[in-house]
């Protein structure tokens, strides 16, 4: 744990640099690239297994590629180039399922970022099928080859929302589904997706893989019933940070402003969309008069109610 103890209310995200955009899927694309991952390096979950090592890019890598893309961002928000992008994440499979949606806007930035000569990566192959005979037992995500070191590389990626809850361990970072939490995917992804060396590609034959990277985004929900975070020291600093609330916790739920709520739509995981507002979805459940699960907005501020505390979860 970091010895820095910090105010909970100095840690959430403020302005972030993704919403000076106007367009909502450059909005996305811009969050992709400008969010660090969430890991400052990879934990070794699987100590007793025989894996490959693994890496995490760094925030300030992120940060250079966001701002190496900036000029192009800004023609997709401000030219017909949007519809590109748009067409290029609505052809893909399940475009409307949060993890297709972020693997989708980071291909495209790979894609048309490596045509334009702003980045070094060439994306070789994705959503490589793993075969145990004639059963598929899993998939790699990405396939690329680093121009720049010359490198093969696979990208295992992830986008995930979690609220955690003390100590903060891993295992303390749970989603929407008690029965995902950090832990357990960074498990998977070591013991099965990072098995890996020689690949077999569609376009370019039996391929080695030299470095794996774990590329884990999203936001990160804290309790807001706590008073001072004590951030563990593999948590980025700049990681987007907000709050969630137990559904049971009537004294933190008096806090909230609830007339002033909007549930947000699945999609705005990502980022908010300015024209949902007006149109509200149901709040509370028929049956007790509970705030659903979900995520909310208190104007532009995103809150999620949660059925129960994470750390009841089980591993």
């Amino acid at each position: 744990m970091s010895e820095l103890k910090t105010p909970r209310t100095e840690t959430l995200a403020t302005h972030a640099p993704w919403e000076t955009y106007r367009r909502p899927y450059v909005r996305d694309l811009a969050y992709v690239l400008a969010c660090p991952n969430v890991l400052t390096e990879w934990l070794d979950v699987a100590p007793h297994q025989n894996t490959h090592t693994v890496s995490v890019h760094s925030a300030s890598f992120w940060q250079q590629q966001f701002e190496g893309y900036q000029q192009r961002l800004k023609e997709l928000d401000t030219t017909n180039d949007y519809q590109a992008l748009t067409r290029y994440l609505l052809k893909r499979p399940s475009p409307n399922r949060l993890g297709f949606h972020f693997e989708g806007l980071l291909s495209f930035w790979l894609e048309d970022g490596f045509a334009r000569k702003l980045h070094p990566y060439e994306i070789l192959a994705n959503n490589v099928q793993l075969y145990n005979g004639k059963q598929t037992i899993g998939e790699l995500d990405l396939i690329l080859y680093n121009h720049k070191e010359h490198l093969m590389e696979h990208w295992e990626l992830a986008i995930k929302f979690f609220m955690g809850s003390p100590p903060f361990e891993p295992i303390n970072w749970v989603g929407i589904n008690s029965n995902d939490n950090l832990q357990r995917k960074m498990t998977h992804m070591q013991t099965k997706q990072f098995c890996s060396v020689w690949v077999d590609t569609k376009n370019h034959g039996k391929v080695k893989i030299d470095k794996r990277y774990g590329v884990i985004k999203g936001r990160f929900f804290l309790p807001m019933s706590i008073t001072c975070f004590v951030s563990p020291h593999w948590l980025t600093s700049s990681f987007p940070m907000h709050e969630w609330c137990d559904k049971t916790d009537s004294a933190t739920l008096a806090t909230i402003d609830i007339a002033a709520l909007r549930a947000a739509h699945y999609i705005e995981w990502f980022s908010k969309r300015d024209f949902y507002d007006g149109r509200q979805l149901p709040l509370v459940t028929s049956e007790n008069g509970i705030l659903k699960t979900g995520l909310y907005f208190e104007g532009n501020r995103p809150i999620v109610i949660y059925p129960k505390k994470p750390d009841q979860a089980e591993d």
